[in-house]
């Protein structure tokens, strides 16, 4: 029987294995039957075609998404189906060779070892790009979490982290090692098999801390599905430093006993290309290869959410000028984004939707220069064809109204709409309609358009951005001061220069057009300078 022959036996004889954890896998079942291409090793020239199966953890399924089309786009005899699932679940059932997928990707090198260790990885694994983990807490942070040493504190009951069977677990006992407060917490520790529950634990109330991987931050469940800032009852407090906890090898491997070994190398090959890595490097991982261009700069970038319209397109056109210098963004409310850089002493650049969190960041000493980029002015949204006729602020009153504004505590366009309210004295009678309290303004435009509120306080340009499923009512300027954006650079920052050339870039000509396009109003003034930047 030829080699040919034998591979497509063996790829009917494949049990297909069903994993859930993250709910239903994607779809459906992975069809192993299809022959796969010449096998390697053979003297001839292998071919790259049939169906191929990739196991993805949930939460890379925005990356992998676009990986998928772009490979697929390269190889188009191939055709790919995926099974998306909790890592535990899915290294459990490869390393028991119940499952044998054409592709395995990890988040980590420790889920990777356990299933070599088992004799199921198929030639040696490749890193295809570094992870790394990160803290979680309550909306709001009512621990008040500054620091690693803060998790010691009386305010600090429970910590939700994964068991060390997961590289996320193992990595952050490093850092917390390293920080000194790993004895000190041991009695806190809240330890899961499952990663994906520790947001859950967070969420329901049972813990104030959690250990995610530092991606999560704006993972999604959809396959290709584009990122998610983290909302809800959960905020992102900030990534632990590499330097304590180490970088996290994320690694992929070839399964023994698989149906198309050939594809699921083409795959591993394909996750180290110039193109590949810049997907994960645009998802919160670190590049594992450095591009054939050259060595680049990373600046991080802390973003207030209602500024990204914006933001998105001006680091676009910023990569295509400056090839070699990468703006890696971070969006939240300014205020969360402001317990981020202080937990993590890191960053290069802080870009809030209002002075006051700015001013905030200068009296603790974080901000060497700043600039103005331009305003944000307050308007009313409400579901498409206003079916509750909303006309007023006074109508915010009615009984029975779902309104939604931001959180004063954690982004601009709260502090905003409580500041207004108060001018138009109805802040107090507002009260018991308020039916969401929001970290950021992206989210209260979704429960708009989702019809979950009737009624929301949110920046111009979010009205622009959800223009095709609501209603913007403007709201009188009697009522509310034009909120500043600044721009301004860490004292933390490691690359000053670079840091300031695209501050120049966001606050010079071309940076304005684009202000102007995504609906904020352009700076007037000349641009302000801290003294000592």
């Amino acid at each position: 029987m030829s080699r040919r022959l034998q591979l497509f036996a063996v790829a009917l004889i494949v049990p297909i294995a069903f994993l859930w954890g993250c709910g239903k896998p994607t779809n459906g079942a992975a069809n192993l039957t299809s022959p796969p291409g010449l096998a390697s090793g053979g003297g001839e020239t292998d071919v790259v075609a049939g169906d191929m199966t990739v196991f993805v953890p949930c939460g890379i399924a925005g990356p992998y998404g676009q990986l998928k089309a772009l490979f697929e786009e390269q190889h188009p005899d191939v055709t790919i189906t995926q099974e998306v699932a909790n890592i535990d679940v899915q290294a459990r059932a490869i390393g028991n060779g119940k499952a044998k997928p054409d592709l395995w990707i990890s988040l980590g090198d420790r889920e990777m070892q356990a299933v070599a260790a088992a004799e199921r990885v198929d030639g040696e694994p490749v890193t295809y790009a570094y992870n790394s983990v990160a803290m979680i807490v309550r909306k709001g942070n009512p621990s008040g979490i500054e620091s690693l040493a803060d998790l010691k504190s009386d305010s600090v009951e429970t910590i939700a982290v994964p068991s060390e069977r997961n590289s996320s677990g193992y990595y952050v006992r490093q850092a917390f090692e390293k920080a000194g407060v790993w004895e000190d917490i041991q009695s806190k520790l809240w330890v899961t098999d499952q990663p994906s529950q520790v947001k859950m634990q967070l969420s329901s109330g049972k813990a104030d801390v959690g250990i995610v991987y530092y991606p999560c931050k704006q993972e999604t469940r959809t396959v290709g599905g584009k990122p998610q800032a983290m909302h809800g009852k959960v905020q992102l407090l900030g990534r632990i430093p590499p330097d304590l906890s180490g970088q996290i090898p994320a690694q992929a491997a070839v399964i023994k006993g698989c149906a198309n070994p050939t594809a699921g190398r083409a795959f591993l090959d394909f996750l180290l290309t110039d193109e590949a890595q810049d997907i994960w490097e645009k998802w919160a991982f670190e590049r594992a290869k450095q591009p054939a261009s050259g060595e680049r700069i990373t600046l991080y970038l802390y973003c207030g959410a209602g500024i990204r319209p914006f933001m998105d397109k001006a680091t676009e056109r910023y990569k295509e000028l400056r090839p070699n210098v990468r703006i890696d963004v971070g969006y939240a409310g300014s205020g969360c984004l402001l317990g981020q850089l202080t937990f993590a002493r890191r960053g290069d650049l802080y870009m809030p939707g209002e002075d006051f969190y700015l001013n905030q960041a200068k009296d603790r000493g974080y901000i060497v220069s700043d600039k103005l980029v331009g305003y944000f002015e307050p308007v009313l949204i409400v579901q498409k064809g206003n079916p509750k006729n909303i006309q007023t602020l006074n109508d915010l009153t009615r009984p029975g109204l779902k309104v939604g504004v931001g959180e004063p505590e954690a982004c601009a366009v709260g502090r905003t709409a409580e500041a207004l309210l108060k001018n138009a004295g109805l802040w107090d009678a507002v009260q018991s309609n308020i039916a969401l309290r929001a970290g950021n303004v992206p989210e209260l435009g979704n429960d708009v358009q989702f019809k979950s509120l009737d009624v929301a306080i949110v920046w111009n340009v979010t009205a622009v951005q959800v223009a095709e499923k609501c209603d913007a009512i403007a709201i009188p300027k009697e009522f509310y001061e034009p909120s500043a954006i600044p721009i301004g650079i860490l004292s933390f920052c490691k690359h000053k220069e670079q840091a300031s050339a695209f501050m120049d870039f966001c606050t010079g000509e071309e940076g304005q057009k684009m202000v102007a396009e995504t609906g904020m109003a352009p700076a007037k003034a000349k641009a302000r300078v801290v003294a000592g930047g």
